[in-house]
């Protein structure tokens, strides 16, 4: 295969930011349940990890509580380097949908939520095992009570904006070493004329055909 540079899709870039926050979240929620004296397992574990390309109030049939890695696109304009690769920032809205029956209400849990995601996305910043995504910024972070129509039963979310790094995202050269076919290769059909038959061909002589009719 030939050397061409980096060749990352966004997808690639949403699958590590969203499995920092998987990787690291059951740890945080134990931290803030040691911090405010609270029972192991008081607050609900997530039942769902998503990527989504815009923040709905309710993901549908994912279960909650639900993290969300909410994927925005450029945050600010590509950075060229002198050899030839472009660093990128992408914007991701971390977000935790929160649903609670009873005295224990979803705003509060989503505090809880909101308190983790925050620890993760400042203690451990870089995203991936090779070290090329990393947290460089926040820019926002908001609380939102969500509508529901049955009785006794509360949603609130909580978001956690938040800018990646990404070093050597796409390259400009080296170009591949050879040259593309100007037509892509379809199936062969087979009414395909054939222009040359290679036939190989044992003689055999008669044994009358023999020296002393041997």
């Amino acid at each position: 295969m030939p050397e061409i540079g980096p060749l990352n899709a966004y997808t690639d870039v949403e699958v590590q930011v969203l499995e920092l926050y998987r990787h690291w979240m059951h740890t945080w929620l134990l931290i803030r349940e040691a911090q405010q004296n609270l029972a192991f397992g008081t607050i609900a574990r997530p039942r769902s990890f998503i990527v989504k390309q815009t923040f709905t109030a309710l993901p549908g049939e994912e279960q909650t509580p639900c993290v969300i890695a909410v994927s925005d696109g450029f945050s600010a304009a590509p950075q060229r380097r002198g050899r030839g690769v472009y660093d990128t920032y992408f914007r991701f809205g971390i977000a935790v949908v929160c649903m609670a029956n009873g005295p224990f209400s979803a705003r509060a849990m989503a505090g809880h939520y909101q308190s983790a995601i925050m620890g993760i996305a400042l203690s451990h910043r870089t995203a991936d095992p090779d070290g090329n995504i990393k947290m460089c910024d926040f820019v926002n972070l908001r609380m939102e009570d969500i509508d529901e129509e049955v009785i006794g039963r509360s949603m609130a979310a909580a978001r956690l904006e938040v800018v990646y790094c990404v070093n050597e995202f796409a390259a400009e050269y080296p170009n591949p070493d050879y040259v593309p076919d100007d037509e892509l290769p379809g199936p062969v059909s087979p009414d395909a004329i054939v222009e040359h038959v290679l036939v190989d061909v044992n003689n055999y002589l008669a044994s009358e055909d023999l020296p002393d009719g041997g």
